[in-house]
């Protein structure tokens, strides 16, 4: 591997999605040399996916079937499962930088703690305490950070929506997620008896 391929596949590796703003040095190498890394990334079962629109850069593995030689390689990147309200709010998330992009011409998304909590406060069954209750909210928060699907900006109490959640969450997982709580919300609903 060449010294041009090495720095870009390394960062790749280690950050799991590289932002453009975030290295731009390394972006415009990501970019240069998009094949060759996509080549040698194949060889190790992964792909990298580079959108160029969104400017951000991630690897992903490649599903058994997608190889052209059938050997079955051992799984590198590290799948999360992650709990319902996890999922919720990443599915909410992606709701809110949907509108974001329709009605701003910002393409950064920023949420307070606050509208984090509130945003997914009504989904969550309610509890006696309510200190409790935005506690679970905060580990959920976290949780989404070291996913890296939103990151604390330097002001305390603020994140950044990251645009990658566009490529995690697409339009089938939000409108299949949309039926299940469409669903969810028609069995704790109290019918009216006439």
């Amino acid at each position: 591997m060449s010294d041009a391929l090495s720095v870009p596949v390394v960062q790749l590796l280690k950050a799991g999605v590289l932002y453009q703003s975030d290295a731009p040095a390394v972006w415009e190498q990501i970019t240069a040399h998009q094949t060759a890394i996509g080549d040698y990334l194949r060889v190790m079962g992964l792909d990298v996916v580079v959108d160029l629109a969104e400017g951000y850069a991630y690897t992903r593995q490649l599903d058994q079937e997608a190889r052209d030689d059938g050997v079955t390689v051992p799984r590198l990147v590290t799948r999360h499962r992650l709990s319902f309200a996890v999922s919720l709010m990443l599915v909410l998330l992606r709701g809110r930088l949907a509108e974001s992009d329709a009605t701003s011409g910002d393409t950064r998304l920023l949420m307070s703690r606050d509208d984090l909590v509130e945003m997914v406060r009504g989904f969550l069954p309610p509890r006696s305490n309510e200190a409790q209750l935005v506690d679970q909210i905060d580990g959920h928060i976290k949780k989404l950070c070291d996913l890296k699907a939103l990151r604390q900006t330097k002001q305390a109490g603020l994140y950044e929506v990251r645009r990658h959640i566009k490529a995690l969450v697409d339009a089938q997982v939000v409108n299949d997620f949309n039926d299940l709580l469409s669903t969810y919300r028609d069995t704790i609903t109290p019918k009216d008896d006439k």
